[in-house]
């Protein structure tokens, strides 16, 4: 009778902690996820900055971020993540009508 009372102890941990296990991995896969999506947001607004730029002429092939700035194109972007500044010397350009990161 005790060894059966053990068993199903056992048997109860085993499945609690299999759930536990589950919640973790999902926890952990919904804060990667959230944390992609700030970085996307502050893509989507350089990208949107750099745009309004080419489309008024007033910027031409390459630019960076720091020529965004000093144009008043964009406040100073903050990585979400880390809350420090993003690096001013990120490269964009405009192709076909989009704005892409230039290839490092």
């Amino acid at each position: 009778m005790e060894k059966r009372k053990m068993t199903k102890a056992y048997v109860i941990l085993f499945i609690i902690g299999i759930a536990l296990l589950f919640v973790i991995i999902a926890a952990v896969k919904v804060w990667q996820q959230h944390i992609d999506n700030l970085h996307l947001v502050v893509e989507k607004e350089i990208k949107e900055a750099a745009k309004d730029c080419f489309l008024k002429e007033e910027c031409q092939g390459e630019i960076t971020l720091q020529e965004l700035y000093d144009k008043e194109y964009l406040d100073i972007q903050i990585d979400p993540v880390t809350k420090e500044n993003k690096d001013n010397s990120i490269c964009l350009k405009y192709i076909n009508g989009e704005v892409e990161f230039c290839k490092e």
